[in-house]
């Protein structure tokens, strides 16, 4: 019994190395002879690769040996956002001069901008109808450069950034808030009528932030390569087990060992 324990011993730590071997062989480059010393595939004097006798050039063709055509490079994932700030936190009515409580939001935003995968940012102003169209064009493009030049400032690069005033010409608001003014009645002052529209209104007067980012690609990690164990039992016959770990096999080898009379380890191409 002691014997067939040790023998049990052996086979875990002989699939144990095993397991180890496998998962350090450059399992990738099956199909050719690989140089012992440098792990490199084997080439002649016409600097042609060697291919073994299982070599199957559809499955474990290489490019650099001239058997397998190389990928494109897959085109990069972008994804867009926008982040959307209320003029009001920004700027005072009718001003272009940022408010000391813009810069906290400010700061923070400048911080997601300075990350290595955020590839271009638009900073877009906008006003709501009030005024002429000339003066709301150029009220948002000195909100819009404002907002981008303290940016720059806290770090952002300059050459992600562009500014572009965009006036009233995407001023969701108008009709809903002047329906709603008009239900006041009569009896309501035209100066409180005035600033109910400018409250309503107010979703307007903003400032976009658009976000172009990179996404990064997530990798899973190769698994393991399969060890092939071999078990001759008492009877003559064979139980094959396949695993990557030596839980399973040890767990069977130390709760049967008397059934054991010998093993074989058989590597990934080694048959």
């Amino acid at each position: 019994m002691t014997k067939q324990l040790k023998l049990g011993a052996l086979i875990v730590a002989a699939i144990a190395s095993a397991n180890t071997l496998a998962a350090s062989e450059p399992h990738t480059k099956h199909g050719y002879v690989v140089s012992r010393e440098s792990q490199e595939i084997v080439r002649n004097n016409y600097e042609e690769c060697w291919k073994t006798t299982y070599f199957d050039k559809e499955t474990q063709g290489r490019v650099e040996c001239g058997d397998a055509v190389a990928q494109a490079p897959a085109a990069p994932e972008y994804v867009d956002e926008t982040v959307s700030l209320s003029a009001k936190t920004l700027f005072n009515f009718d001003k272009d001069n940022l408010r000391p409580q813009a810069i906290e939001t400010l700061n923070s935003l400048a911080a997601r901008l300075s990350d290595a995968n955020v590839q271009a940012v638009r900073v877009e102003g906008h006003t709501d109808f009030m005024g002429s169209e000339q003066y709301n064009q150029a009220l948002s493009e000195r909100r819009a450069n404002a907002v981008a030049n303290y940016l720059v400032n806290q770090g952002v690069p300059a050459g992600k950034i562009s500014a572009v005033g965009l006036g009233e010409s995407q001023a969701q608001m108008t009709a809903t808030c002047e329906a709603e003014v008009s239900k006041l009645g009569k009896k309501v002052s035209k100066a409180k009528k005035r600033a109910a529209l400018i409250a309503c209104i107010e979703p307007d007067r903003r400032v976009d932030v658009k976000i172009r980012s990179l996404v990064q690609n997530k990798f899973l990690p190769v698994p393991k390569p399969l060890v092939s164990v071999l078990l001759v039992t008492a009877t003559g016959c064979l139980a094959k087990d396949q695993t990557s770990t030596v839980t399973l096999v040890g767990k069977m080898i130390f709760e049967n060992p008397a059934i054991l009379r010998g093993f074989f380890i058989i590597t990934p191409g080694a048959v």
